[in-house]
């Protein structure tokens, strides 16, 4: 019998099907994630997708839930790697 060799494949993650994965998830106002002028700096390459969600200071931590589950979502994305997505609140 001959060994069965497996390999992963690298699936190319393009920026659409993060932002597909990213609209079904709602921002504490009730709002689609992309359609809340949140988002920044989409980087998908190589399995990695990075990027930044920016909201009010006042507002941080009840958009720190839409940061988890906005990673959550992506990394669930075939082909992801790794998911990186920070928070950042401006005053």
């Amino acid at each position: 019998m001959g060994h069965l060799e497996i390999r992963r494949c690298a699936l190319s993650v393009t920026q659409q099907q993060v932002l597909d994965s990213l609209g079904r998830i709602k921002s504490p106002r009730g709002v689609a994630l992309t359609n809340a002028n949140v988002l920044s700096a989409i980087s998908a390459s190589d399995g990695k997708v990075f990027f930044s969600i920016n909201v009010d200071a006042a507002e941080a931590r009840a958009w720190e839930s839409v940061r988890a589950e906005a990673e959550a979502a992506v990394r669930a994305i075939p082909g992801v790697t790794t998911a990186m997505v920070a928070l950042t609140a401006e005053r």
